[in-house]
């Protein structure tokens, strides 16, 4: 019995040593974790919205780019002024980002030129483009703007159809990569078409 005390004693130091290493080591992985999230440590890009601007152009004069509700254009008529849309994309991570690829298509929502009642339909896309984005700092924002559209190329064909648009729609998606959320790397802007 005399010797089962020391014994006893140098168990209990194990044990106690232990218990601190491991103690140690959890509040470690803890620190690690609240200085780097998993949500940080993987880069996230979100596409928040979708602006549409125009330049009106007078002459030779072009004015600077003004958001706008709704484009205003009479029935066959050419579309004479600058019509751009800025897609704006927020990097959420604590790291940049490189290498993005934004991919976008237009459409058109078709509506019979009678001024019946017509629910219309949306066209197939029209064009589909690509933009590539080489870098967003970290919790950066990056505005990507698109101004490839040939509108007036498609107005043109619709000339003696008996239809007219009353819409243009914008889809718009980055490609995936690993890890990422489909609904925040998506999303889309439609813009109606009025008469003047």
């Amino acid at each position: 019995m005399a010797r089962a005390e020391p014994l006893s004693r140098c168990r209990a130091v194990n044990i106690l040593h232990m218990t601190k290493n491991t103690v140690y080591a959890a509040l470690l992985l803890s620190l690690t974790f609240l200085a780097f999230p998993p949500a940080i440590l993987r880069a996230q890009v979100r596409l928040d919205r979708v602006d549409w601007q125009v330049s009106l152009v007078e002459g030779k004069t072009k004015q600077p780019f003004k958001t706008i509700p709704e484009l205003r254009l009479e029935p066959y008529q050419k579309y004479l002024h600058k019509l751009r849309a800025v897609v704006t994309a927020q990097n959420l991570s604590a790291r940049p980002v490189e290498g993005l690829v934004l991919r976008y298509a237009l459409s058109l929502h078709v509506v019979r030129s009678s001024g019946t009642s017509d629910a219309g339909f949306w066209a197939v896309p029209f064009r589909t483009e690509e933009f590539r984005i080489s870098q967003i700092k970290p919790g950066g924002i990056y505005e990507a703007k698109l101004i490839h559209f040939v509108l007036n190329e498609q107005l043109k064909k619709l000339k003696n159809t008996g239809f007219w648009v009353d819409a243009l729609k914008l889809q718009v998606m980055l490609d995936p990569r690993s890890g990422d959320e489909p609904a925040r790397i998506m999303t889309e802007g439609v813009i109606s078409i009025k008469k003047p």
